[in-house]
């Protein structure tokens, strides 16, 4: 397989299997929606579904990967530098503001706090009818298109982190402020393990997965920009 078609297969394949998995979770809601019934461990998945950072990151990463599809196949075809520019700089601006460190906090959070104690982010009830395989696909195969663009060579970044960082630090914030209202409204947590916290330690909480996420911005923008200077050398 040549370098050049390696990006448009990768990612073709991926977002294939990134489509199936989401539909077979839409039609899993409905299945989802009768159990919560029946357990009330399970009252926060009724409704909110797709109030979950995991889900948002999952549909942002689709969306990334049909922006990248569509970049590889701009330079194959050997379209206007415009467009190829175009395509190049929203790939850019979207792996690097959101993409990367939303995966690597969906991640890292999630199988953390799974083998301390799986029960503060993923019951095991869920076991009888969440099958083993989507949440995998959900929590940890999200990493890979991170890896696959990493991986891909490139020529420019197009994106600063005092640029990036702001608009972050927004989602963040946004969906903070979403998070916490379901609580206020509805008396749910989404994560169980805000259950078990005090105030002070849900905003300590809070606050470390903030810096988190923009240390692995910052670690994301510096590995691209390394990347960046290495193919330079190597064209020198």
């Amino acid at each position: 397989m040549k370098m050049k078609y390696a990006g448009l297969i990768l990612f073709s394949c991926t977002l294939f299997i990134n489509v199936y998995s989401l539909k077979y979770f839409v039609e899993l809601t409905n299945v989802m929606q009768d159990k919560v019934l029946n357990y009330s461990e399970l009252s926060h998945l009724n409704g909110f579904e797709f109030c979950y950072l995991t889900l948002w990151t999952f549909i942002f990463q689709m969306f990334f990967m049909i922006v990248a599809i569509l970049d590889e196949a701009s330079k194959l075809l050997n379209l206007s530098l415009d467009k190829q520019k175009m395509l190049s700089k929203t790939r850019a601006v979207m792996y690097n503001t959101i993409l990367f460190p939303s995966s690597l906090i969906v991640t890292t959070l999630f199988w953390t706090l799974y083998y301390i104690e799986r029960d503060l982010i993923f019951p095991r009830i869920l076991d009888s009818f969440f099958p083993w395989w989507l949440n995998h696909m959900l929590h940890t195969f999200i990493i890979l298109p991170v890896v696959i663009e990493l991986m891909l060579p490139k020529k420019y970044n197009f994106v600063s982190f005092s640029k990036a960082a702001p608009v972050l630090v927004t989602i963040l914030v946004f969906y903070t402020i979403l998070y916490f209202s379901i609580y206020f409204r509805h008396g749910i947590w989404l994560y169980p393990i805000y259950k078990v916290m005090s105030w002070p330690q849900r905003a300590l909480f809070t606050i470390f997965q903030m810096c988190l996420a923009l240390t692995y911005q910052k670690i994301g923008i510096s590995l691209q920009d390394a990347k960046m200077t290495i193919a330079r050398r190597k064209v020198c």
